[in-house]
């Protein structure tokens, strides 16, 4: 028995051993495997945050240039009903033109100059020279128009008659005729401009109202902080005259 005891011993010690190193080593890859799949799940989860962060990128970005865009459309919206608009200088650009052709009644600050006909007509039952010279006639309506456009009128009636590139101012026997109408005395001339500009240059010396004034016409000269001038009656219509534009030979 003793003997047997004493061999038991001498297995027991290495068996024991191998037990030691076995479960180790099983306790080692258990604790490897536990690794992997932390290290598996770890891995997952970080492309998964990988993926989250980039798709809120992405989202941030696109949130950023739909921002860009409402706000470029805003200001093409707010520029086309503004001053800078394309299409509010489309507009004006026609406006212009349409008050140069006078197709527009406009209204501002000018002069009034009204013309009767001399006071002078006879002394001692006899005539002082030709009744014709104490009459107005169309050549001194014509001059004291071109005095009102030289001075920088923007815009002039006679009687209510619009003058516009091809308005004629002709005497038709004992009267007077603009753009085909014809008008009674007084004359009467509204124009729109510099009030300041306009009297002076009315009134400059040996000028037309100069001369109608020292042979006793009727001239009535008032500024005016506003005053209307009319559209003209009919519009011009241009049968040969044509735009020339690149395509043009």
């Amino acid at each position: 028995m003793r003997a047997f005891w004493e061999a038991g011993k001498t297995w027991t010690l290495p068996v024991a051993g191998v037990c030691l190193v076995l479960g180790a080593l099983l306790g080692i890859q258990v604790h490897t495997q536990r690794l992997r799949g932390a290290t598996k799940v770890g891995r997952q989860s970080s492309a998964l945050v990988g993926m989250l962060t980039n798709s809120q990128a992405q989202l941030e970005a696109q949130a950023k240039e739909i921002e860009r865009l409402r706000a470029q459309v805003g200001k093409y919206e707010n520029e086309a009903m503004s001053d800078k608009g394309v299409t509010q200088r489309v507009y004006q650009e026609l406006q212009t033109s349409r008050v140069a052709l006078g197709l527009l009644q406009v209204k501002g600050p000018g002069v009034e100059l009204e013309l009767g006909d001399s006071t002078i007509m006879r002394r001692n039952g006899s005539e002082m020279g030709s009744p014709e010279i104490y009459l107005i006639h169309d050549y001194d309506l014509i001059m004291l128009a071109n005095e009102l456009w030289t001075a920088g009128a923007e815009a002039v009636s006679l009687n209510d008659q619009r003058l516009v590139a091809g308005s004629a101012i002709r005497c038709s026997g004992p009267l007077i005729q603009v753009n085909n109408t014809t008008i009674p005395s007084p004359f009467v001339f509204r124009a729109i401009g510099d009030k300041e500009n306009l009297v002076s240059a009315l009134k400059i010396p040996e000028g037309t109202l100069d001369r109608l004034r020292w042979a006793k016409f009727q001239v009535k000269l008032t500024p005016k902080d506003e005053l209307l001038v009319p559209a003209i009656a009919i519009a011009p219509r241009f049968k040969y005259a044509k735009p020339v534009t690149e395509e043009t030979p």
